[in-house]
């Protein structure tokens, strides 16, 4: 029985905890929703969007949830941030995918005001979270939003693997009209994400954060470093890399902060120098930010040839998975922790 327990223990602590975020690209049911504009994703739209690309987005989506769960010696995600997801319909398809069946895995959602009907979500694994407390934050004001709504920041406070954290889920606004002419909507969206942290820090100076997202915004971008948390994605943007595509181009809009707390006692490059002597040791460590792709999920043909492949190029079914790559960020027990990748 010591024995048993010991090679158990052992095996825990190996373990990896994985959370990933992916923005799974208008993953819509084929119900027409009356409030929200859904008609492009329908059986009778110029897509075609039928009960078996419904299943088919749904697997996909699925087999990419499922190797992120399989990286470095994880069991399944703990968490996932999901974004440009229509319902809980969606959700509960998702989680019930044969491959993902078996985690058990639950969800967190709230319905936006987003007029296309698409928000945002965590699933995650109950064994290594457990959610206490859940709601959503708005975006969406007369001064910043005039013209339409958008999506919320889901706000999450739980125990991972043991540890109290708190987790944000972001969409920010995209580029729409050019990156200058936006930049005041994600401002916005930064300032209302940094004054729900530091909401958190009034009451809890020692709090630990997870902030993911599709930030519509690269790691260097002023509404990132609003923030004022440590971004391990920032190396990896630094050497040319990128979640999304766009004219030959690529950005890394897809990323997971943590505050400086979740830190090893290495300055970390991307924390601002004014937070660096906060650092402290934990029993989670940050190991490494990856941005995960495969050959299938790599357009093979057309003007997008290279770029992340999606389920549609335009109107034309190309079998893919999302226009975007997932992300994740791993932690490991301090005694296993390898250096920063």
């Amino acid at each position: 029985m010591i024995l048993f327990l010991l090679i158990n223990t052992l095996s825990a602590r190996a373990q990896s905890i994985i959370t990933g975020f992916y923005n799974c690209e208008n993953f819509y049911d084929t119900i027409n929703q009356i409030k929200v504009i859904d008609e492009d994703f329908l059986p009778m739209s110029a897509k075609s969007y039928t009960r078996n690309v419904y299943d088919f987005k749904s697997y996909h989506l699925s087999k990419v949830i499922y190797a992120l769960g399989k990286i470095d010696n994880g069991n399944g995600i703990a968490l996932m941030g999901l974004v440009e997801i229509e319902n809980k319909l969606v959700l509960e398809k998702l989680i019930a995918e044969p491959l993902l069946k078996k985690y058990h895995y639950k969800y967190l959602h709230f319905d936006s005001k987003d007029q296309r009907g698409i928000d945002v979500a965590l699933i995650y694994n109950p064994v290594l979270f457990v959610p206490y407390q859940y709601r959503p934050y708005s975006l969406t004001d007369a001064t910043h939003f005039k013209e339409y709504a958008t999506r919320d920041i889901l706000y999450v406070k739980g125990r991972l693997d043991g540890h109290w954290v708190h987790i944000l889920v972001n969409h920010w606004p995209s580029r729409r009209g050019g990156a200058f002419i936006s930049n005041n909507k994600r401002i916005w969206a930064a300032t209302v994400c940094k004054n729900i942290i530091d909401s958190v820090y009034q009451k809890d100076s020692e709090a630990k954060f997870i902030v993911m997202g599709d930030f519509n915004d690269n790691p260097n971008n002023s509404s990132l470093k609003k923030l004022k948390l440590y971004n391990p994605f920032l190396a990896l943007f630094k050497k040319g890399f990128g979640s999304i595509a766009y004219r030959d181009s690529w950005s890394l809009f897809d990323q997971i902060l943590i505050s400086p707390n979740w830190a090893t006692s290495k300055t970390p490059e991307g924390l601002p120098d004014s937070l660096a002597p906060s650092l402290k040791l934990n029993n989670l460590t940050t190991y490494k930010p990856i941005i995960y792709t495969n050959p299938d999920l790599i357009e093979t043909q057309g003007k997008y040839r290279g770029y992340p492949k999606r389920t549609y190029d335009g109107d034309q079914f190309r079998g893919g998975y999302s226009d975007h790559f997932p992300v994740a960020l791993i932690f490991k027990a301090k005694n296993d922790e390898k250096p920063l990748k």
